[in-house]
């Protein structure tokens, strides 16, 4: 039964469950956690399996280094990663035009008929794909057939539609400016502790219990989800009981990317333009490389267990969307969203540059460190739009923000993938010096931003006095 709160769009007047959506948006990324890492290192053992039948692999063993064939060690692990990035190339297509098409409907929807029934969601659809794996992990089916439950998995929108929802009912929640990038930080944080925990837990479990029982481990997580998403609140009420139509599909799309070229927002085209470009550069850097980043660290000179993946990722979780998200909360004190972007910018080009050219495991794992406010550029082009867009838009404005983290994604995986696979075999690093490049034009474009309000006062000063030169002219 739909809580009574849900009648009234005033979050003050919501119950203290609410509060809900961010144990909601961790259980959801906790599980998917698993269920991609899990995955993601399942590819190269089933590759090496299929290809080296001779080969034998230890649960929680890098399934790139640990072999011993007649050709050299150095050159099957290379094989292996050529194999397993053509894989990944295709799943960035055919997983990712499903789950793009369904995030730029989903936003606009969620406006129309509230945030709790959307979070259902993205809930059941991983919630199948978990499924589908299982059971083909179980008879080691080969490595294509995989591609079955992560598409269907993309036509749930995968995490990006529960991270939308979650974003949107936060901005539902919490009022304007500064309260809400704090409340945005805060939901970073549960959105990346997931990913944190997540990521060691199948490191462990792939290593005492194997593959199977790792992806297994996701499923009780999202079937308590789906528990705390009925007990939610609703916060929007829904207005409008027209039927839903292909006209409301295409409305939809519209509603969702409006924002970046309708005469409506003329006035604020640009800046939702150059915040678009900064957060489609870290979706490209940051989220993109991750699946290409697993096999850049399980090969030679690192040779990373699952388990040194596992935490690996979990350092990079807790500087990235632990450390720096909470001193958000001191940044918005004394700087503003755009100059922290910049410093989230520095920090990424330095970061990638000493990845992409240390060989010592030591500095590897420094360069989370380093790069802890690379996520910054992320979360403050969230909190510029939403801030700037009115609490009746903020669906559309994150479902259309959704979508094109999804198409970023999925273009970064397919980008990633592809140059990684073309420069194996001479310079590894050379993804991460390319992803430092792109880093750098975020700085440029941050720097711009910072710029953007000192420019306009000089324009509205030039106009007022071009105007009072004319009514002098006139008198």
């Amino acid at each position: 039964m739909e809580d009574s709160s849900s009648r009234d769009n005033n979050p003050d007047k919501l119950s203290r469950r609410k509060y809900l959506i961010g144990p909601i948006a961790f259980m959801h990324l906790f599980g998917f956690s698993i269920f991609n890492g899990t995955a993601i290192l399942y590819y190269p053992y089933i590759v090496g399996k299929t290809l080296f039948s001779n080969s034998t692999t230890e649960n929680g063993k890098s399934s790139v280094c640990s072999s011993n064939l007649n050709a050299s060690e150095t050159e099957h692990g290379k094989i292996i990663q050529s194999k397993v990035a053509m894989f990944l190339m295709y799943l960035a297509i055919c997983e990712g035009i499903p789950c793009l098409l369904s995030n730029l409907v989903f936003g606009s929807i969620s406006d129309r008929v509230g945030r709790k029934k959307m979070l259902i969601i993205p809930t059941l659809g991983m919630l199948l794909a978990e499924v589908f794996m299982v059971i083909f992990m179980y008879f080691e089916l080969k490595l294509y057939y995989l591609l079955i439950p992560l598409i269907l998995h993309g036509f749930s929108g995968e995490a990006f539609a529960n991270i939308q929802f979650a974003l949107s009912y936060t901005s539902d929640i919490s009022g304007n400016s500064k309260k809400r990038t704090t409340a945005m930080g805060f939901m970073e944080i549960f959105i990346g502790m997931g990913l944190l925990v997540g990521g060691v837990v199948a490191g462990y479990v792939i290593r005492d219990r194997g593959y199977l029982w790792s992806m297994a481990t996701a499923f009780p997580l999202t079937l308590s989800n789906i528990v705390l998403i009925c007990l939610l609140p609703e916060t929007r009420q829904r207005k409008i009981k027209e039927p839903w139509h292909c006209m409301s599909v295409v409305r939809s799309f519209h509603k969702s990317l409006e924002f970046y070229y309708s005469k409506k927002y003329s006035g604020m085209r640009l800046k939702y333009n150059i915040c678009l470009f900064i957060y489609m550069i870290g979706c490209i850097a940051i989220i993109g490389r991750n699946q290409t980043e697993v096999l850049y660290v399980i090969s030679p000179p690192f040779c990373l267990s699952t388990v040194g993946v596992g935490w690996f990722h979990a350092l990079r979780g807790v500087m990235q969307h632990g450390i720096s998200m909470i001193l958000i909360r001191v940044f918005v004190i004394c700087l503003r969203a755009e100059t922290i972007a910049v410093l989230g910018a520095v920090s990424g080009t330095i970061s990638l540059i000493a990845e992409g050219l240390t060989s010592s495991t030591v500095v590897l794992f420094l360069t989370p460190v380093i790069g802890m406010g690379m996520s910054l550029g992320i979360v403050m082009m969230r909190a510029i739009m939403s801030r700037e867009t009115s609490s009746e838009n903020q669906g559309a404005l994150f479902g259309g923000m959704a979508a094109v983290q999804t198409a970023c994604t999925f273009f970064g995986s397919l980008i990633s993938s592809a140059l990684y696979r073309n420069t194996v075999y001479f310079f590894e690093g050379t993804l991460f010096l390319v992803l430092a490049g792109l880093f750098f034009i975020s700085l440029i474009l941050s720097l711009f931003l910072t710029s953007l309000p000192k420019l306009r006062r000089i324009e509205y000063d030039l106009e007022v006095k071009e105007n009072k030169n004319e009514m002098n002219e006139k008198f």
